[in-house]
């Protein structure tokens, strides 16, 4: 899995970047690792630049990881996580509806200024 997170320079939120196509997996594995840093740093912001990550799981494998997968994780539903996408790519819009339906508060961004500006409220 092609991804790396670390913190923003002004340390106020945590970014992932995925560089191969997006699946559950990845996802699973980057979740992990971003509540991680989160929990150790006492950060609440997430941006998710999948710019170069189109998502390539069914709906039903996206629906299995946000209704099931997210909550067996464990992961906190007080984080504001803004997904970066392409502007011409909508593969990620149902990810950030059935996140959004399972009580995360997730949006989806093509604008990285707007993203940033948005976490940062």
């Amino acid at each position: 899995m092609n991804f790396r997170v670390f913190l923003s320079e002004n340390r106020k939120y945590i970014i992932c970047r995925v560089y191969d196509p997006m699946t559950t997996d990845t996802a699973v594995a980057f979740s992990r690792e971003m509540d991680r840093l989160s929990r150790e740093h006492g950060i609440k912001r997430f941006l998710t630049d999948v710019r170069a990550a189109p998502n390539t799981s069914s709906v039903m494998e996206n629906y299995s990881f946000t209704q099931i997968e997210m909550s067996e994780l464990g992961l906190q539903k007080d984080v504001r996580s803004a997904i970066l996408a392409s502007q011409s790519d909508r593969s990620h819009d149902f990810v950030e509806f059935a996140s959004r339906n399972a009580g995360f508060n997730v949006r989806l961004f093509d604008d990285e200024t707007a993203a940033i500006a948005w976490l940062e409220q």
